[in-house]
């Protein structure tokens, strides 16, 4: 018998309180782009933001990257399980999403600084 990594009823609850988090946070960096979305993605808007929003604008787009990516791999995860029912399906679509999510959070986070870094400099 194969033990389950996380429980089904932990990850639904997870998947729901991800989505609630996104529908927040996205609705957050939106009302950074109010009035014009055009002039908004100046790059003088761009530093603008990030110079008075230093650490309450760096921090919505950390929470949407990790959030989305959270929520992604456990509706991925729960499409995979949909579809595969061999012995270890389960362990080993945990196992390869986990490394997956961990690689993209990595490259994120050096991205997302790099790019947050580039700009107030």
């Amino acid at each position: 018998m194969v033990m389950n990594m996380v429980n089904a009823s932990t990850l639904r609850k997870w998947q729901y309180l991800l989505g609630i988090v996104l529908i927040v946070v996205v609705g957050i960096h939106l009302a950074f782009r109010w009035p014009s979305y055009e002039e908004s993605i100046t790059y003088s808007a761009a530093i603008s933001h990030i110079e008075a929003w230093d650490f309450a604008y760096a921090a919505v787009l950390y929470i949407l990257l990790y959030a989305a990516l959270t929520h992604g791999l456990i509706g991925f995860r729960t499409l995979l399980l949909e579809l595969w029912h061999w012995r270890y399906a389960r362990v080993t679509v945990d196992v390869v999403l986990i490394v997956i999510g961990v690689a993209v959070a990595v490259i994120g986070t050096i991205a997302l600084t790099g790019a947050i870094l580039t700009l107030i400099h």
